[in-house]
C-alpha cells in the first residue's frame, strides 16, 4: 500500500509554508505582467482584494472569541485565586509587551524603508490631527475594566477583552460545584480552537 501524504495530513506549518511560497510565487508572475485593466482592476483591485479582506475579517472574526474562550478556561482551570491574579498580572504584561514591540517594529520598518519618499507633498490635502492630552495612570487602569463586554468584543478591545474574560474565569473557580457546567461550557469551546 502507497503512503501517499494528503493536504489534510499535513502539518500546520507545512501548510503554511506551502501558502507562503504559492503566494510568492503567484506575487512574481502578477508582478511580471503588464499593467492594464486586467492586472491593476481585475486581480490587484478586484480578486486579491476581496480576498485579502475577507481573509483579515475572517482573522479577526475567530481572535475576540479565541481569547476569550482560552482566558476564561485557564483562569477557571487555576483554582487558587492568588495564582489568577500572577497569572492576569502576566497576561496583561504581555499583551502591553507585545503591542510596545509591535509598535517598534513598524517604527524601524518605517525608518528603514521610508514609506512616502518620492511622493508629491503639494498634492497631498492637509489633514488637521488634534492630538489628545496626557491620561492619567488611574484613568487607564479602571478603563481596562469594561463598562460593557459585548461592545468592548466588538470593538475588539483586546485590554478590556483579557480583563473580563480572566475575572469570568475567576467568578467560575470561585462558584466551584455550581459553575461546574458552564465551566464544562467553555471547556469544550476551547476544545473546538
Amino acid at each position: 500500500m502507497e503512503n501517499k501524504r494528503s493536504w489534510k495530513n499535513l502539518g500546520l506549518s507545512v501548510k503554511v509554508l506551502i501558502a507562503l511560497a504559492v503566494g510568492i510565487i503567484v506575487g512574481i508572475i502578477v508582478y511580471t505582467l503588464p499593467g492594464g485593466t486586467f492586472k491593476d482592476t481585475i486581480l490587484i483591485n478586484g480578486l486579491f482584494q476581496f480576498v485579502g479582506q475577507v481573509f483579515l475579517r475572517a482573522i479577526m472574526m475567530l481572535v475576540v472569541p479565541l481569547v476569550f474562550v482560552s482566558l476564561v478556561t485557564g483562569a477557571a482551570s487555576m483554582g487558587d485565586v492568588k495564582k489568577l491574579g500572577r497569572v492576569g498580572l502576566k497576561t496583561i504584561v504581555f499583551y502591553l509587551s507585545t503591542t510596545a514591540i509591535a509598535i517598534i517594529i513598524a517604527l524601524v520598518l518605517g525608518s528603514v524603508f521610508k514609506p512616502g519618499i518620492g511622493l508629491d507633498m503639494g498634492a497631498i490635502e492637509v489633514v488637521e490631527v488634534t492630538v489628545g492630552s496626557k491620561v492619567p495612570l488611574v484613568q487607564i487602569l479602571y478603563e481596562m475594566v469594561p463598562r460593557n463586554p459585548i461592545q468592548a468584543m466588538a470593538e475588539g478591545n483586546m485590554l478590556q477583552i483579557i480583563v473580563f474574560a480572566l475575572l469570568s474565569g475567576i467568578g467560575l473557580s470561585m462558584l466551584g460545584e455550581k459553575g461546574k457546567y458552564l465551566l464544562t461550557f467553555f471547556e469544550n469551546l476551547n476544545e473546538l480552537n
